[in-house]
């Protein structure tokens, strides 16, 4: 019974080591824009509905906000069938960092929003993402 113990042990523990190497990631710390093959595919929601009247901002090269509000590239969200999916399309893209900024109206809640979130892209593939928004503070909305 003692070995039987012993023998469950060394395999359960050469599992977790062999589970335990992996390569080291491929996905970049800089970098990041266009000159590339990769694609990345934004879509704006609220409340877990979709923004179809919004407008994505990119920033190459980073996870944040840029300081002076001036992004790299811009594209309205255009509706995609069958399900009527809006999608902003950001192609030519190097794999790197990107901060993503979003902005518009949601007609079902009668709503302006912003929202914003940041991607690492790990290789020059097609990329899907969800940009969630929250509503807008009142006063004057710039477009």
């Amino acid at each position: 019974m003692m070995k039987g113990l012993i023998f469950i042990l060394f395999i359960t523990a050469a599992s977790l080591l062999a589970g335990g190497c992996k390569k080291p990631s491929s996905c970049a710390s800089s970098g990041g824009g266009i000159s590339g093959t990769g694609t990345l595919s934004v879509t704006p929601t609220h409340l877990n509905l979709y923004v179809d009247s919004c407008i994505v901002f990119i920033k190459y090269g980073t996870l944040d906000a840029p300081a002076n509000s001036v992004y790299d590239d811009s594209q309205w969200c255009k509706l995609y069938a069958p399900d009527t999916i809006p999608v902003a399309i950001f192609n030519n893209l190097q794999p790197g960092l990107y901060y993503l900024y979003a902005k518009g109206y949601h007609p079902a809640y009668q709503a302006y929003v912003l929202g914003a979130v940041n991607y690492t892209m790990c290789s020059e593939h097609a990329v899907s993402i969800y940009l969630p928004t929250y509503q807008a503070p009142p006063g004057p909305f710039i477009w």
